[in-house]
């Protein structure tokens, strides 16, 4: 399969839409509740790059809202305001339709709630709501613990990033901080900021991997890379993938 195999049709969930006011949530909740989300008082957790995220208890259960904010040298300017293009290539609009769309074709990814942005001058702000993973941690975190570290299954780790390129999702960011672990021992993607959909199994996917290895180079684990552990993940990469192919 190459780079120009059409792109699978995109699913959805039912959602409700208020581009006016900024707003779009999953259809299962009321305006109201969706709203409230982003004004509830919560606990504030620090997290690497670009600012905290806050977790907060409501009538939609635990939810992480994590505010948009920018990164590198842009950020002098400002932190945390966009230009306005439309409400549709919002980030959050943007980020919400692509984390649904894997959500309902069955990848592990947070459950969306809502989002909304917030005009100002030519420009927005904007915040993303996603039910909480309970008791996670990032593949960064288990690095840092001896323990967990040992027990991490490098093999799964590469046949998971796998089964989002044989949809051609193209993570943005895909860094150390953006896998998460689960309480149950389910592994996750997260945070699909500036994220697109390419051909499935384009072969421009595969720099994901690239990032990745960056990523722990970055922060001291670069010894994984030359290491039996990034064997066993390409391994089962690449496995995934001519699966994939052959189907």
């Amino acid at each position: 399969m190459n780079d120009a195999t059409a792109i699978p049709p995109a699913v959805a969930a039912p959602v409700h839409l208020d581009a006016c006011g900024g707003l779009i949530h999953d259809a299962q909740i009321d305006q109201a509740a969706a709203t409230a989300l982003f004004d509830a008082s919560g606990e504030r957790h620090e997290r690497r790059g670009r600012g905290a995220i806050g977790v907060v208890e409501t009538s939609c259960g635990r939810c992480v809202i994590r505010h948009y904010r920018r990164g590198g040298l842009i950020a002098r300017l400002s932190r945390d305001w966009f230009v306005w293009t439309g409400a549709e290539a919002t980030r959050p609009f943007r980020e919400f339709r692509t984390t649904q769309r894997l959500f309902v074709a069955g990848l592990p990814v947070p459950a969306v709630v809502a989002a909304r942005f917030v005009r100002s001058g030519l420009g927005y702000r904007a915040d993303l709501a996603t039910r909480e993973i309970a008791h996670a941690r990032t593949l960064a975190e288990r690095l840092n613990d001896a323990s967990a570290a040992a027990t991490i299954d490098w093999g799964a780790l590469g046949t998971l990033i796998s089964r989002f390129h044989a949809v051609g999702l193209w993570h943005a960011d895909l860094n150390a901080h953006n896998i998460l672990y689960g309480g149950e021992g389910h592994t996750f993607l997260i945070d699909f900021d500036r994220a697109r959909f390419l051909a499935p199994l384009a072969t421009k996917l595969q720099g994901n991997l690239d990032r990745l290895a960056r990523s722990l180079r970055k922060l001291g684990h670069g010894d994984i890379v030359s290491s039996e552990a990034w064997t066993r993940l390409h391994r089962a990469y690449d496995a995934a993938i001519r699966a994939a192919s052959a189907r």
